[in-house]
């Protein structure tokens, strides 16, 4: 397979971001975030929370401008006025959720493999074990849902080859963090630099069965895939779709949802389209089916998703995106 078949990012890592409100010189991100890693690796589960909880409740206070911008995504998602009750509930238990899993993501590090068993639950794995039976690795496509990292984790300790890619964040000490910190959680990670490389890599691990997770529910190029999704146009990355198809490897769009104990991912059977023997025209097929699937997922448990960007661009006729899809 001609790695020329799979041109540009592969799709978006799952995110090495800042979390909101940490802002700042390179230094004191660097130094802010390395202080969280310290406190999850080693705080009890029921202080940590707490001061996850605490930090939400001091920052959340203080960001109007993102706060902002969430309602305006959930405003879309959730067919009402960004000021409406419903949408200022959910822009506030999605702050909460994204504190807490800035806290559990390192807690993670330090749990124990039978923990994370007992926190953990999925639907949908026979997909996995059936796509690895024959041998052609999978592609999982997901969006920034829940919290990714333990369902990193839950694969690998379960004896799953999995491989994600990673976004080169500045400063480069904060990019290396979190290579560390998911590279010790077990994954397999694949830092996005120079373009064919990454793709090669990434077939070359399929042919090996590996499970190729990527985070495409946003596209960082704007030169994605145009879809549709809670009646607006946006763009996603084409990387998912077009690693599938170069490959022959089933894509399967699945996403991870927070609950009381833990986590619990659901993974759909993988998505089939009729195939037109032209490339771009099959990806944008493919991209769409994943963008329903995504929609699908989102419109479940809005408040899991932690999209702290503008998800949709305002219209050109000067309309709000906020108001939210048409009755």
């Amino acid at each position: 397979m001609s790695v020329e078949a799979v041109p540009g990012t592969p799709a978006e890592a799952p995110p090495a971001e800042r979390p909101p409100g940490m802002g700042g010189s390179d230094r004191s991100v660097y130094t802010a975030i390395r202080s969280a890693e310290w406190l999850g690796m080693r705080l009890p589960r029921r202080a940590g929370l707490a001061l996850a909880n605490l930090y939400f409740h001091l920052y959340y206070a203080r960001a109007t401008g993102q706060r902002a911008v969430v309602a305006g995504n959930f405003a879309r998602v959730l067919g009402h006025p960004p000021d409406s009750p419903l949408v200022r509930s959910a822009t506030r238990e999605c702050f909460r959720l994204y504190a807490r899993y800035w806290y559990e993501t390192f807690a993670l590090r330090t749990m124990p493999g039978d923990e994370v068993n007992r926190r953990f639950s999925l639907d949908g794995l026979e997909h996995i074990d059936r796509a690895t039976a024959a041998g052609r690795g999978i592609v999982l496509a997901l969006p920034h849902m829940g919290n990714w990292d333990a369902a990193g984790q839950w694969l690998c300790l379960n004896g799953y080859r999995m491989t994600a890619v990673a976004e080169e964040l500045k400063p480069r000490s904060v990019f290396e963090l979190f290579l560390r910190h998911r590279r010790a959680l077990g994954m397999g990670i694949v830092p996005l630099s120079a373009g064919a490389k990454v793709a090669e890599t990434l077939i070359r691990l399929l042919s090996e069965n590996h499970l190729i997770t990527l985070v495409a529910d946003r596209d960082l190029t704007g030169r994605g895939v145009e879809v549709e999704m809670f009646g607006a146009p946006r763009r996603l990355p084409a990387g998912p779709a077009l690693l599938a198809l170069a490959t022959g490897a089933p894509l399967c769009v699945c996403a991870v949802f927070t609950t009381d104990e833990g986590w619990h991912t659901v993974i759909d059977p993988p998505v089939h389209i009729e195939r037109t023997g032209v490339m771009r025209q099959d990806v944008i097929a493919l991209t769409n089916v994943i963008a329903a699937g995504f929609e699908r997922f989102i419109a479940a448990a809005p408040a899991d998703w932690h999209m702290f960007q503008p998800a949709w661009e305002e219209p050109s006729d000067g309309t709000s995106a906020m108001n939210g899809p048409e009755a």
